[in-house]
């Protein structure tokens, strides 16, 4: 099959990606720019994880598919509520004028989803329904870590031996340099990627990693002393 996979450079997208490919589909790499508070930290890494991917499934890798939006330059949206929703119709809209020969969108919902929209779950299935009615039956919605949790998503991630390094994690502005602002413990996405990294098997060293983010030297850690008894 050929489809999307929308793709943020960030733990869920990338598996997602790498199951997809490793299945044997063609897949296009896609990256949206809303002015997410975080694009720039993601289109660096989903350049790389797409490098990284394209050595091995070169075959099945297509070209990245970049759309930008025209939105205030000076507004930075977060997780936005129906983000879900649009970038799905964009990613259908863009295959719709691109050959209109893709099958499937694939997105990274996961088990514990703690997005403003796209949970697993009965969004999904209306999804899905109106993207297959929308495309006369021409696409529908993929969900290949649908009932992963944080920690199987970084063990399944380990065995595809990518570094942890090219992968997004943090998702504050700004950055949150692996501190809130109090200093009492991280980003959920910081804190999510070390756990993920945990239970992946990572070395110490590599838990130490700081995040690929601007001005994160001399961060120490994923996450501080506090960060297990406060939660996220």
């Amino acid at each position: 099959m050929k489809g999307i996979v929308l793709l943020s450079g960030g733990l869920d997208s990338t598996l997602v990606l790498l199951k997809m490919l490793k299945d044997g589909h063609t897949c296009v790499p896609m990256f949206i720019n809303y002015n997410q508070w975080s694009k720039e930290g993601e289109i660096e890494a989903v350049v790389s994880v797409g490098s990284w991917c394209s050595k091995i499934y070169r075959h099945l890798l297509l070209d990245l598919a970049y759309i930008p939006l025209t939105l205030d330059e000076d507004m930075r949206v977060g997780s936005v509520w129906g983000r879900g929703i649009a970038l799905v119709g964009l990613a259908a809209m863009w295959a719709y004028t691109h050959g209109n020969d893709y099958e499937f969108i694939a997105l990274g919902n996961h088990k514990g989803d703690v997005g403003p929209d796209c949970k697993p779950g009965a969004f999904d299935i209306n999804l899905n329904n109106t993207l297959i009615e929308a495309t006369k039956c021409g696409m529908e919605l993929v969900l290949p870590i649908r009932n992963l949790t944080t920690e199987d998503i970084g063990r399944e991630l380990a065995k595809f031996n990518i570094p942890w390094n090219l992968m997004y994690s943090c998702y504050w502005f700004p950055n949150c340099q692996f501190r809130s602002t109090n200093d009492g413990y991280l980003c959920p996405g910081c804190r999510r990627k070390f756990l993920a990294m945990k239970a992946g098997g990572a070395s110490e060293e590599e838990l130490l990693l700081p995040p690929n983010a601007p001005n994160a030297e001399g961060a120490r850690t994923y996450q501080s002393e506090r960060a297990d008894k406060v939660g996220y």
